[in-house]
């Protein structure tokens, strides 16, 4: 099964992740045909359930995008059950500390580097011992920093054996760290803590990621740095073209023939 975000890595390539809150396989479908390399189903904050999880993740295998899933929270079941419905790679939010990246980690990898209990729904790798050595090497995991606390901790998460990624959601981090803007990536203090979160990653060899869900947005990260980018939402992309469509069937209908 191809990895497209690993391939895009290996030519030292910017990775792009949609983001996946609306529910059904037909929305997947459709979002992961967009041409993305990854496609993240919100668990935490999007519409689809664990029941659904693995018909949308069936959905969107067949386009090439490697499925991700943001989890509820930091659970080691939550992980567990999101890796036997198929996904590839998980986000876990709220990433506050080095032990909980630890707990991350081994939920996600089968003995014996991990605690991850065999029983897979939908195999994303084989069966018996293909599926739990490919799995251990190539599920992708990634934390996400979204607090001071995790700032703070960020050098000691990347250090975490087994870690492949920190994942930015800046509209909680801008919470957290009392700005004024929300989410801005023109905001100096939201720059500052992004650069020291992309200068740990990179001294300990982790892949930086952010959620940037607009096309300026994603250029600017990417060309900072972030190697794993989401750029487009679901929700945002279906209201801003349809908005930009009515704005200009109405100014065409307003205008003399």
């Amino acid at each position: 099964m191809p990895d497209r975000v690993r391939e895009r890595w290996e030519r030292g390539q910017v990775a792009l992740n949609a983001w996946l809150t609306f529910e059904g396989s037909l929305a997947a479908e459709a979002v992961a045909g967009a041409g993305f390399d990854a496609v993240t189903v919100d668990l935490q904050h999007g519409a689809v359930t664990f029941d659904a999880l693995g018909t949308v993740v069936a959905a969107i295998e067949p386009t090439g995008a490697v499925p991700f899933a943001r989890l509820p929270w930091n659970d080691p079941a939550a992980a567990m059950r999101a890796l036997d419905l198929g996904v590839r790679g998980v986000i876990a939010p709220m990433m506050n500390s080095a032990e909980e990246a630890d707990a991350l980690v081994r939920a996600c990898r089968y003995p014996p580097r991990g605690i991850r209990s065999y029983g897979v729904v939908r195999s994303a790798f084989g069966t018996g011992r293909e599926q739990t050595e490919r799995a251990n090497d190539e599920v992708l995991v990634f934390a996400q920093i979204e607090t001071v606390e995790g700032l703070a901790a960020a050098a000691g998460i990347c250090a975490v054996d087994g870690l492949d990624g920190l994942y930015v959601g800046p509209a909680d981090l801008s919470l957290s760290l009392g700005l004024s803007s929300f989410a801005d990536f023109g905001d100096p203090k939201l720059l500052e803590a992004l650069d020291a979160i992309l200068g740990v990653a990179r001294q300990h060899g982790v892949v930086p990621g952010i959620h940037a869900p607009s096309e300026e947005a994603a250029l600017a990260m990417a060309h900072r740095g972030f190697t794993f980018v989401g750029s487009a939402g679901d929700a945002n992309a279906l209201s801003t073209a349809l908005a930009g469509s009515s704005e200009r069937i109405r100014e065409g209908l307003e205008r003399p023939d």
